[in-house]
Formats: C-alpha cells, sequence, structure tokens
C-alpha cells in the first residue's frame, strides 16, 4: 500500500513546433511523456501532424525520427489536402448516400439550416456556416439513427438499446458495457446500408464482443451482404469525415 501512496503520475509536456522537413512549413504537435518508451508519428485527417515522444529523447532524435518518415508523411499530407471541405454557395453535402446542395443564405435573425427537397439553406455568417450545417445534421441523425436501431433490435427479439450520438473521428459505433449503442452522427451522410450494416455490427457485439469469426457469423445473420456494404464504407468514409 505504501508503493501505490508513492507512486507519482506520468509528467506530460506538449509543444508545437516546425516540421523540419525541407520544403513543408507545417508544424506539428509534440506530446512528451515520462511514461512513453518509444516514438509514435500520427496525421488527422485534417492534416494535423502529432508526434508522441518520450521525455528525456532528445529533440534531434524527433527530427530526425520525422525526416526518416518524410516522404510518408508528404503523402498523408497530400491526401488530407484533397479531403479539404471548402465551405461555399453550392457546395455539394452528403446525405443519405446522395448529395444536397448548399444554399448559403444572408444571415438574418438566428443562424439556421433548413432542407428543401436537394437543398439545404443556411442563413448564417461565412465563419457560422459549418457549425449550424453540422447542428442540422446531429438533428436529423438521432431520429433516422433510432428507427433503424429499433427496427433491427426487433428482429433480435431485443428492446430497442439507448442510443447516444457520437462524434468520433474514427469510428462509426460502439457497444458500451451497459448496453448503451453509439452512432456517429455522420452516418446520417451515409446510405440507408451503411447504416444499416453498423447497427447490426453492434447489436451483434450483444452476443459477442469480440471481433472472433462467430462475431462475424452473428452479423452476417443479421445482414448477409456485410462484406461488400464494409468495403463500400471504408471507401466512403473520408467523403462522410470531412466535417
Amino acid at each position: 500500500m505504501s508503493w501505490l501512496k508513492g507512486r507519482r503520475s506520468p509528467t506530460r509536456v506538449e509543444e508545437t513546433l516546425p516540421l523540419p522537413i525541407a520544403g513543408h512549413d507545417a508544424v506539428y504537435l509534440l506530446k512528451r511523456s515520462s511514461a512513453r518508451r518509444t516514438l509514435a508519428l500520427r496525421v488527422t485527417d485534417r492534416g494535423e501532424i502529432a508526434v508522441n515522444a518520450p521525455l528525456r529523447l532528445p529533440q534531434h532524435e524527433v527530427d530526425r525520427f520525422l525526416r526518416r518518415h518524410a516522404d510518408w508523411l508528404k503523402e498523408r499530407l497530400e491526401s488530407a489536402r484533397t479531403r479539404v471541405f471548402t465551405w461555399r454557395d453550392g457546395a455539394e453535402l452528403p446525405w443519405l448516400g446522395g448529395r444536397l446542395t448548399l444554399v448559403m443564405l444572408a444571415p438574418g435573425g438566428r443562424p439556421a439550416a433548413r432542407q428543401e427537397m436537394d437543398r439545404l439553406f443556411c442563413a448564417a455568417e461565412e465563419t457560422a456556416v459549418e457549425t449550424v450545417v453540422s447542428h442540422w445534421y446531429r438533428h436529423q441523425a438521432r431520429p433516422l439513427l433510432m428507427e433503424r436501431l429499433a427496427h433491427h433490435a426487433a428482429r433480435l427479439g431485443r428492446p430497442t438499446p439507448p442510443l447516444r450520438l457520437s462524434d468520433a473521428r474514427t469510428r462509426w459505433g460502439s457497444l458500451s458495457p451497459k448496453g448503451v449503442v453509439s452512432l456517429n452522427w455522420r452516418l446520417a451522410k451515409a446510405s440507408p446500408e451503411e447504416i444499416d450494416y453498423v447497427i447490426c455490427h453492434e447489436l451483434a457485439h450483444f452476443r459477442r464482443r469480440d471481433h472472433s469469426p462467430a462475431f462475424w457469423r452473428e452479423v452476417e445473420t443479421l445482414f448477409p451482404e456485410w462484406e461488400t456494404v464494409r468495403r463500400r464504407l471504408r471507401q466512403n468514409g473520408p467523403l462522410y469525415f470531412q466535417f
């Protein structure tokens, strides 16, 4: 017990530094921790670079690590640039596997968005358009996902589990130990088949909490075409995660 009391929490330090690669003016977030023993590099879909490093590792070792991965970094940064979404009048927004055309209106009163057929009208300051449109998606997502969750739960003979909307940047869904299903609000951009696949995937976890062959048999029972639709979702994922 005395050993536990004397145990210290890891020391962590963060700083933003210029990327030490010729021809690039990007910066990266260096996160040092006394608990780390190795270096790790990550580039987000938005082109944000992060490096995790041991607390006492010399900076020149971090720089050398980054230069060694220069080609990989350039490729990921270029890929991220092509996925950056530009908020402009006439932009195409993914919606239920199809498209909505964004119509930007002059702001007047409370910022708001509304759908009319295949157009989404947004009245807001230019800097607020992304926030307003994202809020609209979230508002539409809850009843849409709840309806599909209830449908597939009934097929299993289960009561509809609680639903939580997720804002995860890399996951479509999860099942908590308490039986709460989390579904990413960006699924409102996906096709009905992609939505159903994710929901059936999470419901299958009620019977199998792992990803063993037995789990995938459960998924196939609920959603026989899961392999084809999962591949499609992986291909479309970067589009859905643009905002």
